[in-house]
């Protein structure tokens, strides 16, 4: 099972969105990670066809998406960023709405959805309508429905934007749990969502691709370009301003700040154990 971009590229007038990628997915879990504007929504959108490429192609299993048509949308599940429901409808008759519109068998509808909702959390409140939901909810639901069919490829858009943080953590670890037999790409500019779960992470800038790689071996390639010094409250600005900072936090009734990046002050002490992709993603996405 393989996704392949080819040269994939999308323009608006003379803005360019997504600038001749090039990639190959096989099974797992990909991080998308990137600034608002740097292209993710955007390759999202046209992996699922939604809107027009100027450029390039979408290969799955050696031929082009748009030839395979509605083959290979039944293979594919999309969780967008938005969230647009029929607020009336209730979650099950949502579920099945949208199960008949994937022309899913009654029969195993039903059964798909008796599983989603049990394991999405939702079974209890399967026939409370959408518009009462809370934003949590809603996002389970929107998972819910991108699983119909089994697909085998998954592609969620900034999944927990706007949930707190226990429901982050709920939402994590069930697209965790789904990986195997599957490619999932799951596009976020919060950190935390992916550093855990994903099997490589692609760091996207300016519709370009910056990398890609396993989280390990992202946060061991910034290993000696975190610093950590103290820094009295009045020269705040001008380290800012000199240097990414990642962190300020107060230590022994000081403040410190935490600086990444090739060119760091001589004062300070470098940061060998607990460095984190928060520091990849300054060092490589940050300004």
């Amino acid at each position: 099972m393989q996704l392949e971009l080819k040269n994939l590229t999308k323009r608006y007038g003379n803005v360019t969105a997504l600038n001749g990628m090039n990639i190959t997915f096989t099974e797992g879990i990909y991080g998308i990670l990137g600034a608002n504007g740097a292209g993710k929504s955007t390759m999202m959108n046209l992996l699922t066809d939604n809107i027009p490429r100027t450029d390039g192609q979408i290969l799955f299993d050696g031929t082009d998406i748009l030839k395979l048509g509605k083959d290979f949308r039944r293979i594919l599940g999309y969780m967008p960023q938005q969230q647009g429901y029929y607020e009336h409808m209730t979650a099950q008759t949502f579920l099945f709405y949208m199960a008949d519109l994937k022309a899913i068998p009654k029969k195993q509808a039903k059964e798909e959805i008796e599983k989603l909702l049990t394991i999405t959390n939702l079974l209890n409140v399967r026939h409370k309508k959408l518009g009462g939901y809370s934003g949590g909810m809603k996002q389970r639901v929107l998972l819910a429905q991108a699983l119909l069919g089994n697909p085998k490829v998954v592609i969620l858009d900034e999944p927990t934007a706007g949930l707190d943080p226990k429901e982050r953590i709920r939402i994590r670890n069930f697209i965790s749990s789904l990986s195997r037999g599957r490619i999932i790409l799951l596009a976020t500019h919060i950190v935390s969502d992916i550093e855990s779960i994903s099997d490589q992470i692609l760091m996207m800038k300016k519709g370009r691709m910056v990398g890609m790689d396993t989280p390990k071996n992202l946060v061991e390639s910034v290993a000696d370009k975190v610093k950590e010094l103290p820094c009295p409250p009045q020269i705040l600005d001008r380290i800012q301003e000199q240097y990414k900072v990642g962190n300020v936090f107060q230590r022994r009734d000081e403040t410190w700040v935490r600086v990444v990046g090739d060119e760091l002050p001589n004062k300070g002490q470098y940061v060998e154990d607990h460095l984190t992709l928060e520091d990849v993603y300054l060092y490589y996405l940050g300004e």
